[in-house]
């Protein structure tokens, strides 16, 4: 295996000579080629580097084609890369990635890890810190770009209106408000600053102490821990960094001193914590981060806090140790670009960036794995990221965990963005690959959804009488044909924007889904007429779908295709108001019930139940069919929402074939889902 060491300049000058001379010792150790080359060394037309190799310690200069993987030491941002080595990154994994400044890792980890971050603000004006500093009366500012303890402010009210201003550099000095804020202004004016209660760990000696915990991923591509230091500052300050005068004394004497005879536990508790947020810092970005030093601060009774992550840590004192895993992730990165590692066939899930519907995900890995069949999921900022590989989730121990993948042989697309510009890359990078949807982007048009069912005999007697809206006159004159009716977006709205207007008397009562208005004939007009500017809106009669006791019901038939790409139907769910008034069921703002449809059927129609369960499938797959013959795109899942009224009419409400939810079905659409997706595979030209 051949790792090439890469800077765009010169790697010799921008990585130092004690880490040189540990990835050197450790390539040798573990058999591995190593190279040296700047952009000026790559040929992307001959597809090859001219680069330096070190033998027996000397330095030959030689042409080879790409290395099987690129240590960029020190990693650039994308805006600054040369188009060479933006050509290469396609082509070759590479193993060092920059993540986000101290905001924007912050802001990330507050959803789900505030217990281990101490009050953060940013400093956009005075007031913030003056804010804080009367809550904690000692306040840090810090550089959200900061690295090494460079730029660290501290302030604290020690004397009514007087402030200490102490300086990282050593330099400190009183101030009063005025000249506070004055200084204050000067720091936001230079750069961003985020501000933190101070709230030191502090030696016998009165040195503040935190801790760095450094993880690198390992030959399976798993955060491991490489080394725990303790990191000491001097009598009296404020930083602790190693570069801004720190020292690291012995771990286990330092923690002793501090925790007694709680010193392994708090070892392993350090640990432990590092590695949860290791992944969690990573979850954001479309790479793996080979490493990052996880800075803690851990209080004396325990509890721990997140300081901040950096993407290359400071490793002067351990390069040994850091190049024996660095060298086994590379070589994790080449067995997974070359096959030689999870080589089966695999199903890949395309989802929304905050997709959380894990119980399918969840079902999709037990049903793959039944079919001898790898399953991830991944997000399009993955699948748009240049890399030969593809950032994925994998379920693996019990748990979702971050892993790379090549791209799958199959997509199931969950995401359904064709066509729009922020899911563009995405797609054109899954080109290739046979895909369960071919529709564009968007809900299909209620208006061409009933034109396209329209003249099927066992379709078009169960079509709602509709009318777009293009007119009052016109809307009004519907209202008068079929009484109570609805209006609503053509497009899919899940429930939003859809009133229903009934006449009563000389007025008209009008219900949204949260209130209900009474409005005279001329009102009424300049709504509809409002509504018809939009040219997005619909009539339909109203069905009066209702329970025995009242309460508007509708039915979500989903229909997959199977193992012979055949439609069949996976499930029927009763979505029902829990109020009569609610006649929208799926708006957000109705409290609905749901419940099991073998439940449901003798309840609505006792003594009919075969009847109308045959009457539904057999309508749905009426539907299916017509769908199948009329469209032109290629689609996997068919959603229907039916209304049936008390005599047992069916009529259709909409064809959702854009995304159709799972809820309560995940295990009855996996075991349809993967063995039609293993089809596709084989048989898509």
């Amino acid at each position: 295996m051949l790792i090439g060491v890469y800077h765009r300049s010169d790697p010799f000058e921008s990585v130092g000579r004690s880490r040189i001379d540990a990835l050197i010792a450790e390539a040798e150790l573990q058999g591995i080629e190593l190279c040296f080359f700047s952009v000026n060394g790559i040929d992307t037309e001959r597809g090859t580097v001219t680069a330096l190799h070190p033998r027996n310690g000397q330095f030959h200069q030689r042409e080879t084609p790409y290395p099987d993987v690129v240590l960029n030491e020190s990693p650039e941002l994308s805006a600054m890369r040369p188009e060479q080595e933006k050509i290469l990154r396609t082509e070759v994994p590479f193993a060092v990635h920059l993540i986000g400044n101290k905001e924007s890792v912050t802001t990330y980890l507050q959803t789900d890890y505030a217990e281990f971050l101490l009050p953060t603000e940013k400093l956009e004006s005075p007031a913030a810190a003056e804010t804080m500093l009367k809550l904690y009366g000692d306040i840090i500012l810090k550089p959200s770009d900061g690295r090494r303890g460079g730029g660290i402010v501290r302030v604290k009210n020690e004397a009514g209106s007087r402030y200490r201003f102490e300086e990282s550099s050593g330099a400190s000095r009183w101030k009063d408000l005025r000249e506070l804020r004055k200084s204050l202004r000067s720091l936001i004016a230079k750069q961003t600053y985020l501000v933190q209660p101070y709230l030191p760990t502090l030696t016998a000696q009165n040195e503040p102490v935190d801790y760095r915990v450094h993880v690198q991923r390992d030959g399976n591509g798993d955060f491991q821990v490489t080394r725990t230091y303790a990191r000491v500052g001097r009598p009296g300050g404020f930083v602790s960094n190693l570069s801004a005068g720190g020292r690291s004394p012995d771990l286990e004497e330092t923690l002793r001193s501090l925790y007694g005879n709680e010193a392994d536990a708090m070892r392993i508790k350090l640990e432990q914590t590092a590695l949860r947020l290791a992944e969690a810092v990573n979850r954001p970005y479309p790479f793996l981060c080979n490493e990052l030093g996880i800075d803690l601060l851990m209080n004396e009774q325990g509890r721990i806090y997140f300081l901040e992550a950096n993407a290359s840590p400071e490793t002067r004192d351990h390069e040994d140790l850091r190049a024996v895993r660095l060298f086994h992730f590379c070589r994790h990165l080449h067995e997974v670009r070359s096959g030689l590692v999870r080589n089966r066939r695999s199903i890949g899930m395309l989802v929304a960036e905050k997709d959380e519907d894990f119980r399918l995900h969840d079902a999709m890995a037990f049903a793959s794995a039944a079919h001898e069949t790898d399953f991830f999921w991944f997000r399009p900022v993955d699948a748009a990221y240049d890399s030969p590989l593809l950032k994925a989730m994998v379920f693996q121990g019990g748990s979702w965990a971050a892993q790379y993948r090549r791209l799958p042989d199959v997509v199931y697309d969950r995401l359904k963005e064709r066509g729009l510009r922020r899911s563009e890359k995405a797609y054109a990078r899954l080109q290739s690959i046979p895909n369960t949807h071919s529709r564009p982007a968007g809900s299909f048009n209620k208006v061409k959804a009933y034109e396209m069912l329209a003249g099927d005999p066992a379709v078009e007697p169960h079509l709602i009488p509709y009318m777009a809206l293009d007119s009052a006159e016109r809307a009004l004159e519907f209202i008068a044909a079929h009484g109570q009716t609805v209006i609503k977006p053509s497009g899919g709205t899940k429930g939003s924007a859809i009133i229903v207007v009934q006449r009563e008397g000389e007025h008209y009562r009008v219900d949204d889904p949260v209130y209900s208005h009474l409005l005279g004939a001329e009102q009424l007009s300049a709504l509809l007429e409002g509504l018809a500017a939009s040219k997005d809106m619909v009539l339909q009669k109203f069905i009066d779908s209702v329970t025995p006791e009242g309460l508007p019901f509708h039915i979500r038939v989903h229909l997959i295709r199977d193992a012979e790409g055949v439609f069949r139907i996976i499930g029927h769910m009763p979505y029902i108001s829990t109020q009569q008034r609610h006649k929208v069921v799926n708006h957000h703002s109705n409290l609905r019930a749901f419940t099991q449809w073998y439940w449901f059927l003798p309840y609505q129609f006792p003594g009919r139940e075969e009847e109308m369960d045959a009457k539904i499938d057999s309508f749905a797959y009426a539907v299916a069919a017509r769908i199948e013959e009329r469209l032109e795109h290629r689609l996997w899942e068919i959603g229907l929402d039916l209304g049936i009224e008390q005599d047992g009419s069916i009529w259709l409400y909409e064809a959702n074939m854009n995304k159709v939810g799972v809820i309560n079905r995940e295990l009855e659409a996996s075991a349809l889902l993967v063995p039609s997706c293993i089809r596709l595979m084989k048989f898509t030209p």
